[in-house]
């Protein structure tokens, strides 16, 4: 990598990268909200989303279907995976899918059960716990035609401080330079800095939080004005009128009178399984979703580099359709976040292949979320009926009327000066939720709190 820096202005200016470089640079979108929470041990803090997780690392397993659900919601798979695999520094450190099945009925008449886990029952009663190998080469989302991981392998990038990555030509090169107020090399000093898995790691963390990515890690910049934490996101303020995306929660909020605020919201499992959801999504799915409404240090830059560079077939355009994981997702959610479809796989001579017919033996795929593990009857993760509670900031924990005059003790609020809605939860405000989540530590006031904004005129029920 060569970086050309500033050095009166202690900054890097431009780069230029090989498509290696580049393919880490994108595989950031495909990871996870929860999977970066984990690789910085919550010592990395983005809006209240640390919180959800925290609170999610804390719940009893009760709360869910089963502790595979639990492992599942803390361990979120890429569903780029295997893509991400070949990467020359993959930063995801989730434990690669496995196959298992049950000795028993590997050689039967009866089709295939397989689990992508280890030690759940079969239809016949035994434990699947014999591991199984994929055939290589039968990943369907590989595309055989390409000889890179996200962009052509064969070309060089030029990338900025700020994260856009453009097609190295000297055109591109010139045009970006005069929009930054040079016009010549004269200012600028080439250096070729050792790039690790521990820079790696730290791109991924500043490239949430900074507009200046590269001179905070190549330069070990600490200007408290220029790499200080740049999130924002404006919020949809028109609450919808109908439920026209099929999916939406009640939700009872409390709120203080006093302070214009919202203190906490209850409300049932589905509820829940949706905010749970947010830590499956993948970060270029949430960017997609919020459709530039949201400013996340450099991301938005990334992912609009992706949009460029694949309508030029330098990229690959599986980073703008980004699909949760399958069986990671939650099917009753306003957002309608799509979760991947599972392959058909066939058994022979003790491998299984993924599309294709092979000894005619077909496998299926056990859904850990369902009782019987049909994929129909997944609904999500946390047990029904649960009722919940979480706070402004996005802590949960379950609600039983036993916790209930202790949750308004630590409350520390006058009774009097609390007041209770019921709003209701669709696209538009779940979309509004998410941005505050990300950018704020009071997700339910900044995401919610226009929606019990009386209209002029009215008078209060």
């Amino acid at each position: 990598m060569r970086l050309y820096v500033d050095k009166e202005r202690n900054r890097v200016v431009v780069g230029e990268a090989s498509a290696d470089f580049v393919d880490i640079l994108f595989s950031f979108l495909t990871l996870p909200l929860g999977t970066i929470i984990r690789l910085f041990s919550n010592q990395l803090h983005i809006g209240c989303i640390n919180n959800l997780y925290r609170s999610l690392q804390e719940l009893d397993t009760q709360v869910f279907w089963n502790e595979l659900c639990h492992q599942m919601l803390l361990h979120p798979r890429n569903p780029c995976e295997s893509l991400c695999e070949k990467l020359r520094f993959n930063v995801d450190d989730t434990e690669p899918t496995k196959y298992f099945m049950c000795e028993s009925c590997g050689g039967g008449g009866r089709d295939l059960l397989l689990s992508t886990f280890a030690g759940l029952k079969c239809s016949c009663g035994k434990l699947m716990n014999k591991e199984m190998k994929l055939q290589e080469g039968d990943d369907p989302k590989e595309d055989k035609t390409r000889n890179g991981v996200f962009v052509e392998a064969s070309t060089t990038y030029l990338i900025f401080d700020d994260l856009k990555v453009l097609q190295n030509s000297a055109t591109n090169c010139a045009h970006q330079l005069v929009q930054l107020g040079y016009t010549s090399f004269d200012k600028l000093t080439l250096i070729s800095p050792t790039l690790g898995f521990n820079q790696i790691l730290e791109l991924l963390k500043r490239a949430l939080i900074s507009k200046s990515a590269l001179t905070d890690v190549f330069l070990g910049v600490e200007d408290e004005g220029r790499s200080k934490p740049t999130c924002s996101f404006t919020p949809n303020q028109k609450a919808n009128t109908s439920s026209s995306f099929g999916q939406f929660y009640p939700l009872r909020i409390t709120l203080s009178k006093s302070k214009n605020k919202i203190l906490f919201a209850e409300a049932e499992a589905d509820y829940f399984d949706f905010l749970f959801s947010f830590l499956t999504t993948p970060l270029g799915s949430i960017l997609n979703l919020l459709d530039g409404k949201i400013s996340l240090g450099s991301t938005q830059n990334l992912y609009e580099s992706v949009k460029t560079l694949s309508s030029s077939s330098l990229g690959t355009p599986i980073l703008l359709d980004l699909q949760v994981a399958p069986q990671y997702g939650c099917t009753k959610q306003p957002l309608k976040l799509r979760e991947g479809e599972t392959c058909t796989y066939w058994y022979g001579t003790h491998v299984i292949r993924g599309n294709k017919c092979y000894e005619n033996k077909n496998g299926k795929i056990f859904d850990p979320r369902s009782g019987d593990g049909r994929r129909e009857n997944a609904v999500g993760f946390v047990r029904r009926p649960s009722v919940f509670v979480v706070t402004d900031d996005l802590h949960v924990t379950p609600f039983t009327s036993a916790s209930s005059i202790s949750f308004l003790e630590k409350l520390n609020v006058p009774l009097d000066d609390l007041e209770e809605h019921v709003v209701k939860i669709e696209y538009s405000e779940a979309l509004n939720l998410l941005g505050a989540s990300l950018t704020s530590k009071a997700a339910l006031t900044n995401g919610l709190l226009h929606l019990l904004k009386k209209p002029k005129g009215k008078a209060t029920s």
